[in-house]
């Protein structure tokens, strides 16, 4: 038997705990730190510009878009709103599921804000916008686009890829996770969920901004979890998102990989070489953002979250919009307040 000229060492002395996975991507990560955090100094606009560059170059291709065009499916008469449900064209293969909600009290020719509102893990377009789950009234605090269309703003909520109709897959996917799993099939394409799922949210925003009774010049956007990490990039990649309020996922990325639990809709291949999210989020200034996180969030990191406030609210700081920037830090869990969120978009879109 040939032995190669390596260092062969007897016994028990090399370091064992590089069987783990996540040991490597420890190191791994600290021997890449990310090359395009701000470093004081910098003009903060160019760097901004520098960033967003580089993250539209880790996007994956993506289908084209055709001439945008809606179909009404169901029409639902409320009392003070009217619900439709949508099949947004998105692409020659695909149609987006959505409700739109507008105000009843609108008078003739009356244009109001409009709000995209984005559903997370444990809700859909349905439970958001109070069609199901609020048979004990209206206390289930999901219903945030119900909230929405109540103070006076035409909001629509598209679906994501496995949630309400959109999962005509699933019985493919059995107990596994449903976004890691099509993320791995998207990738044999070159395709990117977190991609696919831009491109949808934004042919609900060219409706959005396209219907008569929304003033165009006044959407915001909002949502909890995953919906709040896909307000965070709408609102990097898409100006007419005026103000925003992601809840519920002030985590970075670093931290979700060491412990094998960010799902895989939610971030571009190789982020980690050049930011994180702090990054992501400085590059939403100046327009107005409220930050919410509950304080007893399992998922989030009380340190990681207190340095990404700090550091977020520098970067409006650099462009002297600090009054743009509202950090909310709320008693309860993975929950969007919608109370302290209707205060701020009041302000900044009414």
């Amino acid at each position: 038997m040939i032995i190669s000229s390596a260092t062969i060492i007897e016994g028990n002395s090399m370091n064992h705990s590089s069987a783990s996975f996540t040991n490597l991507l420890d190191a791994f990560g600290q021997s890449q730190p990310p090359i395009m955090e701000y470093r004081e100094g910098e003009d903060f606009a160019s760097w901004q510009d520098r960033f967003r560059d580089q993250l539209t170059h880790l996007r994956s291709p993506l289908p084209e878009r055709p001439e945008p065009k809606a179909e009404i499916v169901e029409t639902v008469e409320q009392e003070d709103h009217v619900r439709f449900r949508l099949d947004i064209r998105v692409t020659d293969y695909s149609t987006l599921p959505a409700n739109l909600l507008i105000p009843r009290d609108l008078g003739t020719g009356d244009k109001c804000p409009g709000m995209l509102v984005l559903h997370g893990h444990e809700s859909d377009i349905d439970t958001i916008c109070g069609a199901r789950g609020m048979e004990e009234g209206d206390n289930d605090r999901r219903a945030y686009a119900l909230f929405a269309v109540r103070a006076g703003y035409a909001t629509l909520a598209p679906a994501m890829w496995g949630w309400e109709g959109r999962e005509g897959h699933l019985e493919l996917i059995g107990q596994r996770d449903k976004c890691n799993v099509i993320q791995m099939a998207a990738g044999m394409y070159g395709l990117n969920l977190m991609d696919l799922h831009l491109q949808d949210q934004q042919a609900a925003l060219d409706l959005l901004a396209s219907r008569p009774e929304v003033d165009a010049a006044r959407i915001g956007c909002l949502g909890n979890s995953t919906g709040g990490r896909m307000t965070m990039w709408l609102s990097i990649f898409d100006q007419r998102i005026r103000a925003c309020v992601p809840a519920g996922c002030m985590n970075t990325f670093r931290e979700r990989s060491l412990k094998l639990s960010s799902c895989g809709l939610q971030y571009p291949f190789g982020l980690l070489r050049y930011g994180d999210v702090p990054e992501l989020f400085s590059l939403i200034a100046p327009r107005p953002m409220q930050l919410q996180v509950g304080a007893q969030d399992p998922l989030i990191t009380p340190a990681d979250r207190d340095a990404m406030e700090q550091k977020v609210r520098q970067a409006y700081r650099h462009l002297d919009a600090e009054d743009s920037f509202d950090y909310v830090l709320h008693p309860e869990g993975h929950i969007l307040q919608w109370d302290e969120a209707a205060e701020f978009l009041r302000k900044n879109l009414q």
